[in-house]
């Protein structure tokens, strides 16, 4: 555990509601004037306050106030808050927002994200920060407070928090939605962990621009005519089609150009299983794939000839995250293995998980290729990162989806903004999945100027 300053909070009903005192030892860090307005703040909720400093030399770490005041600035007794201070100002917190919609179901009111988000309140809890759950319609911008959600031993509860230091994105619907509040926000001083999600082929123009990550590019296209198909398929003879805005590689189709006659074949994932096809030219191709494309932009990229594991491919997620000094660091890798035939690696759609070097080492058998590529790895995904960032503004983590090749040779594939941890769990590294769910709150410290 990180050695922050954590205080305790404890009500005094006889003190004035525009006093607070400090224990002798949490005074010492500043030298506070009692005729001397200082400011108060816990999120963007601030009241000026005076300061006085307990003459008691038993007491550690305790700020007490009125319980009234506690109310207003939106704090619990028996529960530690980080602190940060100086002559002029008092910081709790921080407070963290996490953004997402929420569902209808009581038990799991966030769908696949439920346990994670009551992990990220267990982490924050344990950091002394205010985290809670909320969506745009959730803000009163009058009284400039959140009605969110917030998980305890009784389950999700509702409850009212100011409006937090740091947002903590979490919602697909982040990027086309709520312009307006999103500014709003932004004016309010709010922090935000993460950008704006862009879509497939607006990241791979970004990441074309860097001279040190285009050797790791696979060529890719913009399908503005089914023609750029035909081409990329000569060129390649493997093939695959990915939606510009898809998530969990949804609608993604696989096609081969035949080598002894005229035509094609196709692949994509449906209700669960394979749907396979032929195509006699590129005329009666597009129209096969037409119920799958329509109402979607696609890219079309090369076949990466990936590694395979058990009989399926493998791609690597590598999860980069800032830590508490702003620093980027690789937080932990996985291979996902997707299931024998499969045209993805997804575990979404029934891929399992393995450990990198378990993976790598079936194919490679120097130590020394595998150390190597696993640097390499590493290098692209920091890259890729720093990509992101420079064009879209202050980014905290994301998942980069690596490949390997049958030689070895590192390929990018994406970078995801929101990035799931459940591939470590699948290989029982419950320590990198939980320093992945710590990482972002301990930037978000950071992000607050704690």
């Amino acid at each position: 555990m990180h050695d922050f300053m954590m205080i305790d909070i404890k009500a005094e009903p006889k003190m004035d509601q525009d006093t607070i005192m400090l224990s002798a030892d949490i005074s010492s860090h500043g030298s506070y004037d009692y005729k001397r307005l200082v400011k108060f703040n816990v999120g963007k909720n601030h009241h000026s306050l005076r300061v006085r400093s307990s003459t008691s030399r038993l007491d550690k770490n305790t700020l007490y106030m009125n319980p009234n005041m506690m109310k207003k600035a939106f704090l619990q007794e028996n529960r530690k808050y980080g602190i940060s201070l100086n002559q002029d100002e008092i910081y709790i917190g921080p407070v963290v927002g996490i953004i997402a919609p929420k569902q209808d179901s009581i038990k799991r009111p966030y769908g696949s994200q439920t346990t994670f988000f009551q992990e990220i309140m267990a982490g924050s809890r344990r950091l002394g920060q205010i985290c809670f759950v909320f969506y745009f319609s959730d803000v009163d911008w009058n009284k400039k407070t959140v009605n969110g959600y917030y998980y305890n031993k009784n389950g999700w509860q509702r409850g009212k928090f100011p409006l937090p230091d740091v947002i903590y994105p979490r919602s697909k619907f982040y990027v086309s939605h709520k312009a307006d509040s999103r500014r709003r926000l932004k004016q309010a001083g709010i922090k935000i962990l993460n950008p704006l999600m862009v879509g497939k082929w607006e990241a791979y123009r970004i990441f074309k621009r860097n001279p040190d990550i285009l050797p790791y590019l696979p060529e890719t296209r913009f399908i503005n005519s089914f023609r750029q198909v035909e081409i990329m398929a000569k060129k390649y003879h493997a093939i695959y089609l990915k939606p510009v805005n898809g998530t969990k590689g949804q609608n993604i189709i696989r096609v081969t150009r035949n080598r002894k006659s005229p035509g094609y074949c196709y692949q994509y994932h449906c209700n669960g299983g394979l749907c396979k096809g032929s195509a006699s030219d590129l005329i009666q191709l597009r129209k096969k794939l037409r119920p799958v494309m329509t109402g979607k932009s696609y890219l079309v990229q090369k076949e990466i000839n990936l590694l395979c594991y058990e009989g399926g491919i493998v791609d690597i997620r590598v999860m980069v995250q800032k830590d508490h000094n702003g620093k980027w660091e690789v937080t932990g890798m996985a291979c996902r293995v997707g299931k024998p035939g499969a045209i993805t690696s997804n575990i979404s759609g029934g891929g399992s998980g393995m450990r990198v070097e378990t993976v790598l080492s079936k194919t490679f058998f120097s130590n020394k290729q595998v150390d190597q590529i696993i640097e390499t790895i590493i290098f692209v995904a920091i890259t890729a990162v720093k990509s992101v960032e420079d064009y879209l503004g202050n980014c905290g983590e994301a998942g980069v989806d690596i490949g390997v090749d049958k030689f070895g040779k590192v390929w990018f594939i994406e970078a995801n903004l929101r990035p799931a941890r459940y591939v470590f769990s699948l290989i029982g590294e419950t320590k990198t999945r939980k320093k992945s769910i710590e990482t972002p709150l301990l930037y978000a410290r950071y992000l607050a100027g704690f």
